[in-house]
């Protein structure tokens, strides 16, 4: 027990190095899985660089999705040691199952390739069958006479003087402003958080090879929790930060050692290429999920 004790120790110390020695790029869709004419969202993870990545090139999907297919995308932001980007795309036409990697700008010109993405766009469902339908001839319209119109125009000269009667005998009154109506809070983040692990459970990213995204993934989904609910910066501070802003906070003191072990394991798999075994992949998901069940 010390000898593997020591072991995780050493482990964690060198992950700040190996994330600095080396820079990864990782993309994943959120879902992988849509009908044509929905929207989805794009994730571009970059790690083992201090400084905002300028841009990500798109040109290697062109021709499956063009510059007028993305919607809106934000700005990099900070999450732990690494950036995050944000893409909210549609698309039209059938696409999959596989895109190849896009290549992200970094500061200072260098580039970095992203791993490739799995996304399957499927046609929607036709309602009915046209080609089942008789031709219909068509209309022909007879030429518009003056003499066609006329009841209307009487019709409307009668309105408009009762309308004029009604002026002369009421005063304008001025109509109460309506009262603008509140718009929807937005869904709790507890909530939105269980339905994004929920989605990952169906997707299963680990039995596909695709571990790293996993893992950042998952990472993602419980500091947007964090920062929601509790109200402290958890996308822009490391793992010792968060548990340090947490003491502020209602957080459970009981769940603060499984929320550490969890964050640190994302840590070790993105930045120390680190393998847990198959077992951990799916025990990782479901503490994720107690702790944001946690009260």
């Amino acid at each position: 027990m010390g000898k593997g004790k020591w072991f995780f120790i050493g482990l964690l110390s060198l992950a700040p190095a190996a994330g600095r020695a080396q820079v990864r790029a990782g993309a994943a869709f959120d879902p992988a899985r849509v009908e044509a004419g929905d929207t989805f969202a794009l994730r571009v993870l970059v790690s083992g660089v201090q400084a905002a990545p300028r841009r990500v090139s798109f040109a290697a999907w062109h021709k499956q999705l063009p510059a007028a297919n993305m919607l809106d995308r934000s700005e990099w932001t900070r999450s732990g040691a690494q950036w995050v980007q944000r893409f909210t795309l549609i698309a039209f036409d059938s696409i999959g199952p596989a895109l190849p990697p896009l290549t992200v700008q970094l500061h200072l010109g260098d580039t970095v390739q992203t791993n490739a993405v799995e996304l399957l766009v499927t046609p929607q469902r036709a309602s009915s069958e046209l080609s089942d339908m008789d031709d219909i001839r068509d209309i022909r319209r007879e030429p518009a006479m003056w003499f066609d119109y006329w009841p209307w125009g009487l019709g409307g000269l009668l309105v408009l003087a009762l309308l004029v009667r009604y002026l002369r005998r009421k005063r304008w009154r001025r109509q109460p402003v309506p009262a603008p109506v509140p718009l929807a809070p937005p869904p709790p983040a507890r909530e939105t958080a269980l339905q994004k692990l929920a989605a990952l459970e169906r997707e299963k990213p680990w039995k596909q090879g695709r571990l790293l995204e996993y893992y950042a993934v998952l990472s993602l989904i419980v500091r947007e929790y964090l920062e929601g609910h509790y109200r402290i910066p958890a996308l822009e501070s490391t793992t010792r930060e968060i548990t340090g802003q947490l003491k502020n906070t209602d957080f459970p003191d009981t769940q603060k050692p499984a929320l550490e072990f969890l964050l640190q394991q994302a840590d070790l798999v993105k930045f120390a290429e680190m393998h847990p075994p198959e077992t951990a992949h799916e025990l990782a998901l479901e503490n994720a999920r107690h702790l944001i069940e946690a009260r």
